[in-house]
């Protein structure tokens, strides 16, 4: 996970980044990832859901003001891909009932019943796929630590 860092060498790793033009681009992020940050550089589902995490503005860039969020976040979500991997048993990069079933005991110590896993697992498939794909599952990562953070 990439160390806290002070303003000025949130700077000074923004302009190493970036290519001249003040902004970054998710090909530059993804290039200087790989360099500054081998460990986290293969992970390209991490890369792009701290790119999107980071980009408040929405205008497709990282500017120096979101830049810090986007380094605070890339090791939470390269984490998230690490546990979304330890559900995704045959690893086609999406999680079906049984193999959240199968890994909720990652995430609880409880033993829950399958009409509550299956609502839970619906609530987390917000496009009715069928499956958990990663995004979703970021989300309801987030929202559970929210809820234990209140």
């Amino acid at each position: 996970m990439p160390p806290k860092r002070s303003k000025e060498e949130i700077k000074k790793l923004f302009k190493s980044f970036d290519n001249g033009n003040g902004h970054l681009s998710l090909a530059e992020i993804d290039r200087a990832v790989t360099h500054y940050y081998p460990e986290l550089g293969s992970n390209k589902k991490a890369i792009m859901r701290a790119y999107k995490a980071a980009d408040n503005g929405g205008n497709g860039f990282i500017e120096l003001k979101e830049f810090a969020k986007l380094i605070e976040v890339l090791g939470y979500y390269d984490d998230l891909s690490k546990k979304f991997a330890q559900f995704d048993k045959d690893g086609d990069h999406r999680i079906t009932f049984n193999e959240f079933k199968k890994g909720f005991s990652l995430l609880s110590q409880d033993h829950l019943d399958d009409n509550y896993l299956k609502q839970e697992f619906n609530n987390i498939d917000t496009n009715g796929g069928g499956f958990i794909l990663f995004d979703e599952f970021c989300m309801y990562m987030a929202n559970r630590q929210h809820d234990a953070d209140d």
